[in-house]
């Protein structure tokens, strides 16, 4: 294998399991994980497309600049030539990634709109939670997380699940 080829082999813009864990899976409900990853197809398949009709297009302006026989349109021509062979190189890691998405799709739960909108209070709740307990994790909770927690009615329910926390610690104190 040499350089090139090696080059063209390796080409994928992010691997299936940073996909699945990190792209897909950052999601805290099947809903949100299936919206994600319909995301993930539209943006990817326009991006194909387009680069489709890019390598189209320079093809027929590389034969138009090299049909002048001008010297400086030849060396336009080559420089369009280069920049289409890494176009065709990035295209393949899109299209694996495309695949990847695909067969995710094909395997995944499906969901309408009306469904995933049904599922968002609960998504939040868990998203917010776990976000949460991972900033409580690293040392401290930022105000913004604490208001959207408020938000959605969270943050009542905390504050008196510790203050209730706090005062069963004060009776078992005094008591001793």
């Amino acid at each position: 294998m040499n350089i090139t080829e090696a080059i063209a082999e390796i080409q994928q813009p992010r691997s299936r399991y940073q996909l699945i864990h990190f792209v897909i899976g950052q999601h805290d409900t099947a809903e949100m994980r299936f919206y994600q990853l319909c995301l993930e197809l539209q943006d990817m398949g326009y991006k194909l497309r387009t680069a489709e009709l890019g390598v189209k297009k320079a093809n027929i302006e590389i034969e138009r600049l090299l049909a002048t026989g001008d010297d400086l349109d030849a060396i336009e021509a080559e420089e369009k030539r280069i920049g289409l062979e890494q176009t065709e190189i990035v295209m393949r890691g899109a299209e694996r990634e495309l695949a990847v998405l695909t067969d995710l799709f094909d395997e995944s739960q499906k969901f309408t709109r009306n469904e995933i909108e049904h599922a968002q209070p609960e998504y939040w709740e868990k998203r917010l939670t776990r976000q949460t307990n991972l900033q409580i994790m690293s040392g401290g909770v930022q105000w913004a997380q604490l208001d959207s927690m408020r938000q959605i009615g969270l943050l009542d329910e905390l504050v008196e699940a510790r203050e209730k926390q706090l005062t069963e610690q004060a009776v078992a104190e005094l008591s001793q």
